[in-house]
């Protein structure tokens, strides 16, 4: 009954991230993933699905330290998910695409640094990483979680692609990833029109 119950839990913690998500306009229609680490398995979006309207069949439960047969279900993603729960704490993982962030990769080098208040305290400089196969590649899991494990940041930004945001909780991350683009947001329009 109680793994029921927290298996319930996860998924509608999942369904509501999604679409919180959404509406924010951190993800567009079918992009982004969500997963949430459960002692050796995780409960990830699957591939093609719609964040701000999902259903519990949207959301697969699968081994960590291990492929299956439903992996080709998962998000794309599911890689490099798999490979930043193997070598961090991390207990909750979002990817978005928040518009003003990524577009700041374009014209950044290696770091985001917020230059509002808020964005200083709560998420400090984001590192920026560029790969060359950036969607859902061994090679993005492999930089992605390292970049992780070195700086201890719980943000990165992948550039031309999107934000990774690691937590031990779902809502922190959540908070983490709305935060981003707000900072994101300010820097650009600040830099623009200054």
């Amino acid at each position: 009954m109680l793994k029921i119950d927290k298996e319930k839990q996860i998924i509608q913690n999942i369904i509501f991230t999604g679409k919180v998500l959404y509406k924010e306009g951190l993800v567009n229609s079918h992009a982004g993933n969500i997963s949430v680490k459960d002692d050796e398995f995780l409960y990830i979006t699957k591939t093609g699905s719609m964040l701000g309207f999902l259903k519990p069949k949207d959301i697969i439960r699968l081994p960590i330290y291990a492929k299956t047969q439903m992996d080709k279900e998962a998000s794309s993603e599911l890689v490099v998910h798999r490979e930043i729960y193997k070598q961090t704490k991390a207990k909750a993982i979002i990817h978005a695409h928040p518009t003003y962030a990524i577009a700041l990769t374009y014209f950044l080098k290696d770091t985001f640094t917020p230059i509002d208040n808020e964005g200083k305290l709560f998420i400090g400089d984001v590192p920026i990483l560029e790969i060359e196969n950036a969607s859902g590649s061994k090679e993005l899991a492999q930089a992605l979680s390292l970049k992780f494990k070195e700086t201890k940041k719980s943000i990165i930004l992948v550039k031309t692609h999107g934000s990774f945001v690691i937590s031990d909780t779902l809502n922190f991350a959540l908070k983490l990833t709305s935060d981003l683009e707000f900072c994101g947001k300010l820097f650009y329009l600040v830099k623009h029109y200054r």
